[in-house]
């Protein structure tokens, strides 16, 4: 079964330390990668009406040992709430592996499993937020 070629999880972390720690796993692997920024689109909520909005990301693209863009960033779907995302762009049957690796790499070196929210984020979000329910299935697609 091929991989999607892009996944995307919620994190438990805020973007700027999540991105830290993912360029210390990945300078800890000898990847070979550029550390770039950008802008990431959502809507957010203001009382019934949907309001397109962005988000600083970080990017970073990864030329070696395989090609695949990674982003961290953090949505505002809410006044309360933030969601935090990794987000994986460029995967193949190839690059899973790698990219496995580099994730149970980046896991290893968080204080709790990336997908560990505490209380007051899922009810902040809402407690049926479908990004904070799924995102244990999505770490375990890489055996976390």
């Amino acid at each position: 079964m091929d991989p999607p070629e892009t996944w995307r999880a919620a994190v438990c972390f805020d973007a700027p330390s999540t991105a830290s720690k993912l360029r210390e796993a990945m300078d800890a692997l000898g990847w070979d990668y550029e550390r770039d920024r950008g802008m990431h689109h959502f809507s957010r909520l203001y009382i019934v009406i949907s309001m397109p909005t962005n988000s600083y990301t970080f990017r970073f693209n990864v030329k070696r040992p395989i090609k695949v863009q990674i982003d961290v960033y953090e949505e505002r779907p809410n006044h309360s709430a933030e969601l935090r995302f990794v987000e994986v762009k460029g995967l193949d049957r190839k690059s899973a592996p790698k990219v496995r690796e580099l994730l149970n790499e980046f896991a290893a070196m968080l204080p709790r499993r990336p997908y560990e929210f505490f209380w007051q984020e899922r009810f902040r979000a809402g407690l049926l937020n479908r990004h904070h329910l799924t995102a244990r299935r999505e770490w375990s697609r890489w055996g976390l």
